[in-house]
């Protein structure tokens, strides 16, 4: 579960009602609702891990198509956020492409991953190559996607251009696939790993 960032001038046991519907509505506890002063700037972020190649592909996809049943692949949940944002957008096809996988060291938010990633342009990638990775592990076998519990995180564009933040885990019973947008304030914990394209000087 991502915690969420929530500035110490404000009180987890006051009657805010953005923090009593973070602890009482959506049921989050509050040991996963982090003060942002406590969060060290001069911490390392990102530590670089393993790398993976995806193929190229020759025609244009279709999001929705990927979640059939014709993919083989076993999917837990898909949420409705992912589908309302992802479903309907055609990608074009894609060159090969190296991803690079780090683990992320402390608990942050979206916008300073990114930025140490190289920015939006350099984080981002097609989901295309995400599912790549996810077919490789059909049914939650070991491989590139860590299969813990804990999300697998790709920077991708949804239909309307935005850049969200696509969680990918495994659940035990299947893959469980969700989005939110990067401006959103959640922060993720460093249980989580972040994949990112590398560029094609540097990935051979």
């Amino acid at each position: 579960m991502p915690v969420i960032k929530v500035s110490t001038q404000q009180s987890l046991d006051s009657p805010c009602a953005g923090l009593q519907h973070l602890m009482t509505n959506l049921q989050i506890p509050k040991e996963k609702i982090v003060m942002i002063d406590v969060i060290d700037p001069e911490t390392p972020l990102l530590q670089a891990l393993d790398t993976a190649v995806v193929a190229a592909t020759t025609a244009p996809a279709v999001i929705r198509d990927f979640f059939t049943t014709e993919n083989r692949t076993k999917f837990s949940t898909i949420y409705a956020e992912f589908k309302d944002r992802f479903f309907d957008k055609t990608e074009q096809p894609m060159a090969e492409m190296t991803y690079r996988k780090y683990k992320l060291l402390r608990i942050t938010a979206d916008g300073p991953i990114i930025a140490e990633l190289g920015g939006e342009t350099k984080a981002e990638g097609p989901f295309t190559a995400a599912f790549a990775l996810i077919k490789r592990q059909p049914n939650g076998e070991s491989g590139c996607l860590q299969t813990n519990g804990y999300a697998n995180i790709f920077y991708v564009r949804d239909k309307k251009g935005v850049l969200c933040a696509v969680r990918i885990g495994w659940a035990g019973d299947g893959w469980v696939v969700d989005a939110i947008a990067v401006e959103d304030p959640l922060a993720w914990n460093g249980q989580h790993q972040i994949f990112c394209p590398m560029p094609a000087l540097t990935a051979r």
